[in-house]
C-alpha cells in the first residue's frame, strides 16, 4: 500500500460510482447532481431500481442531507430520474425508490467506444452494465451496489463492536458510534483499533478523568506513539488464557487429591469394619502403648488405630480394586 505522497498507478486499483460521459459533460447539471446520479446508478442493480435513503446518499457523496435532497430534485427536474414513494408494512414512509429515465443527452453526442463497449449508461436497450477500458479490465464491480453497501455496513458495525470491546470498562466507551465511524473513515480500521486499545490500557494503568473521549481518541490517532509497556491485545489474551488454564489445572489437581483422600478413607473404614473385635482391640492397645504419656481422645485413638491396621494390609487396596473390576 503506498504511503501518502508516493507515486502510484491507479489502474484497476479502485472501485467507485460510474457517471456516464454524457452526464459528466452536461453544463445544465451541477457537479453535486452528477455525483448523486453516479451513486444512484451504482445502487440500481439488475432491476434498474435504486432506493437509498437521503441520509445514505448524503454520506456517500460527502454532502449534507439537504444538499442530497436538492441534487435529487435537480435530477428529477432535468428528467434523468423519477422518485416513487414507498411505505413500510406498518404504514410509515420508507425511503423512495428511483427509476432512471432515458434522456436526449445520451444521443446528442454519441461516443466512439472501444470494441465490446456498447453504451455508457444503464438506460438503453443495448446498454452494457459492465463497460471495459480494455480487455479483461472490469470497471463496474461484479457485486451489486446494494450488496456492496450491505457488506460495508456489516463490516462497519463489526469494527465498531470490536472497538467497543477494547474500550469496555473505561470512560472512552462513551464515544458515540458516529464518532467512531468518522474516526475509522479518517484514520483507517487498524490505526483506530490500535489507538483505542492503547487508550484503554493507558486508562487502566492510571485511571483519570477523560472529559472529551472522542477528542482524546482523535488526538491519539493523529499523533500515535506506542508506549514501551504496551502489549497487543492478542498477546494479552494469550497470557490470560494461559493463566486461566493453569488455574483450572490447579483446581483439578486439588479435586483429584481430595477424591483420592476420600477413596483411601473409605478403604480404611471398610478394612476396619472387616476386622474382628479382637483384632480391633489389639490395634487400639498398640496405639495407647505407643503414646503412654498422652491423654488422646477416643476418636483420635480410633483413627490412628484404623491407619495402623491399614498399613499392615498394603495389598488390600489392590484386592479391593480387583474385586470391583470383576464386578
Amino acid at each position: 500500500m503506498p504511503a501518502p505522497g508516493d507515486i502510484y498507478n491507479p489502474y484497476r486499483m479502485f472501485h467507485g460510482c460510474f457517471i456516464p460521459n454524457a452526464v459528466l459533460r452536461c453544463r445544465d447539471l451541477s457537479a453535486r447532481a452528477k455525483l448523486v446520479f453516479g451513486r444512484l446508478c451504482q445502487y440500481a442493480g439488475e432491476n434498474g431500481e435504486a432506493y437509498p435513503s437521503y441520509r445514505a446518499l448524503a454520506q456517500e457523496v460527502g454532502v449534507e442531507r439537504r444538499r442530497a435532497i436538492s441534487a435529487v430534485r435537480e435530477l428529477e427536474n432535468f428528467g434523468l430520474v423519477r422518485s416513487v414513494s414507498r411505505r413500510r408494512k406498518d404504514g410509515g414512509l420508507a425511503s423512495n425508490f428511483y427509476l432512471f429515465l432515458w434522456h436526449g443527452i445520451f444521443e446528442e453526442h454519441p461516443e466512439i467506444l472501444p470494441p465490446g463497449v456498447q453504451k455508457d449508461t444503464r438506460g438503453g436497450d443495448v446498454a452494457d452494465t459492465t463497460p471495459r477500458c480494455r480487455s479483461g479490465h472490469q470497471v463496474v464491480p461484479e457485486r451489486t451496489p446494494k450488496e456492496i453497501q450491505t457488506k460495508e455496513s456489516v463490516f462497519a458495525k463489526t469494527t465498531i463492536a470490536v472497538i467497543r470491546s477494547l474500550l469496555a470498562g473505561t470512560p472512552l466507551l462513551a464515544v458515540a458510534d458516529r464518532e467512531l465511524q468518522a474516526l475509522q473513515q479518517r484514520h483507517g480500521q487498524e490505526l483506530l483499533q490500535l489507538a483505542a486499545d492503547i487508550a484503554a490500557e493507558t486508562w487502566r494503568r492510571d485511571p483519570d478523568e477523560i472529559r472529551n473521549p472522542g477528542g482524546y481518541l482523535q488526538a491519539l490517532c493523529s499523533s500515535l506513539i506506542v508506549p514501551d509497556w504496551y502489549e497487543p491485545a492478542e498477546q494479552r489474551q494469550a497470557r490470560a488464557l494461559a493463566r486461566q488454564e493453569k488455574r483450572q489445572a490447579e483446581v483439578q489437581a486439588l479435586q483429584d487429591e481430595k477424591a483420592e483422600a476420600e477413596r483411601q478413607a473409605t478403604l480404611r473404614e471398610d478394612h476396619w469394619s472387616s476386622l474382628s473385635t479382637k483384632d480391633r482391640e489389639r490395634f487400639l492397645a498398640m496405639v495407647k502403648a505407643a503414646y503412654p504419656n498422652l491423654h488422646l481422645p477416643a476418636i483420635a485413638i480410633t483413627a490412628t488405630a484404623k491407619s495402623l491396621a491399614w498399613e499392615e494390609k498394603p495389598s488390600l487396596e489392590q484386592q479391593f480394586g480387583e474385586h470391583h473390576d470383576g464386578l
